[in-house]
């Protein structure tokens, strides 16, 4: 199996069990991020971020089924992970208020975003050796 795809099917797997975190146990994510728990709150959390992540899982995984889709996968997880990045980055610069469940999310975003623009540029690189 080709790094794309590996690190495709561990993106897929993350985002999905993450999401499934959030739909089922709101609370949880809510007291990490120091959010609060109130109903209202719990369902925002399992809607916004469980079954966003969801919806992005699946599509992922069906990306996986076929070999041309993949790098189209790895796109959507490498924009929608460093779009999140980028958002915490300027949430934590602004509010200045950066706790070590913002940096440690911060840091698997920076790393999940260069691994997937390797597996992208290894990706175009086979397909123009293959073109040629």
């Amino acid at each position: 199996m080709t790094f794309d795809r590996v690190l495709l099917v561990f993106l897929s797997a993350f985002v999905l069990f993450a999401g499934a975190g959030c739909l089922l146990a709101p609370a949880v994510f809510a007291e990490q991020a120091r959010f609060s728990t109130s109903p209202s709150a719990l369902t925002e959390i399992r809607a916004s971020y469980g079954g966003l992540q969801i919806g992005i899982g699946l599509f992922l995984v069906w990306c996986l089924r076929a070999s041309d889709r993949v790098s189209m996968g790895l796109a959507l997880g490498g924009v929608a992970v460093g779009c999140t990045g980028l958002a915490r980055l300027f949430g934590i610069v602004l509010d200045h208020a950066p706790t070590s469940h913002h940096l440690a999310n911060l840091g698997i975003e920076v790393v999940t975003v260069v691994l997937v623009a390797i597996a992208l540029s290894r990706a175009h690189r086979r397909r123009s050796r293959t073109s040629v």
